[in-house]
């Protein structure tokens, strides 16, 4: 479980950069056991329970009251825990790699919540979906990566408080207009999809939305 000191701060660096994770979080010493962690719950602030092929949570997820960051990845959840909601200083969590078809309104009710992973739900419905991410008070970073293709209503405007976006690998065929009506949004991954290089080159840069 515990790695060294030298190369958590390299692999923290290395996430900084790329903007997956907050600096100080990336540090912190993560279990990858629940029975571990449930021995001192007040100290884990890092959980990661991927691959586990879990299809519904322990209740006991909601003593981790100082949990910052959760992986939940690759399992097969079906309904969207509402045990996490429990967690108050939740800033970053992993749910991509799961079966939702859904997500619940009670997840805009996530106050500390920084970064969201819900990349590879191929039943998701991101018409609704959208929604509820969107009144996510805290939302800065979204991972959308390598989900199905997005309906021709798709809107990206919604997500006015997000500042980074990454829909690469999601069968994109355009690069929707509405992303220099987004006044917080610095940056958009939009690799690997089947859009023009030319379609992304008619956008002027100078709204500062760094495209990739």
């Amino acid at each position: 479980m515990k790695v060294s000191t030298n190369i958590r701060i390299l692999l923290a660096i290395i996430m900084a950069q790329f903007g997956f994770l907050n600096f100080a979080i990336a540090q912190e010493e993560e279990y990858t056991e629940l029975k571990e962690a449930l021995a001192f719950p007040d100290k884990v602030t890092r959980l990661n329970l991927s691959g586990m092929s879990m299809e519904s949570l322990p209740q006991e997820i909601s003593l981790f009251k100082n949990l910052t960051y959760l992986n939940l990845r690759n399992n097969h959840l079906k309904i969207f825990p509402e045990e996490l909601s429990k967690l108050p200083n939740l800033k970053v969590l992993d749910v991509g790699e799961n079966l939702f078809s859904s997500l619940p309104q009670s997840l805009s009710s996530f106050e500390a919540l920084e970064e969201l992973f819900i990349d590879n739900e191929r039943n998701l419905d991101f018409e609704s979906s959208l929604e509820v991410i969107a009144a996510i008070p805290k939302l800065r970073i979204l991972h959308l990566e390598n989900n199905r293709e997005f309906p021709t209503n798709f809107s990206l405007q919604k997500l006015q408080k997000v500042n980074s976006v990454f829909v690469n690998k999601s069968m994109l065929r355009y690069v929707p207009k509405e992303i220099y009506l987004m006044e917080n949004l610095k940056f958009i991954d939009f690799q690997n999809n089947p859009i023009k290089k030319n379609h992304i080159g008619t956008y002027p840069v100078t709204y500062g939305v760094k495209i990739r």
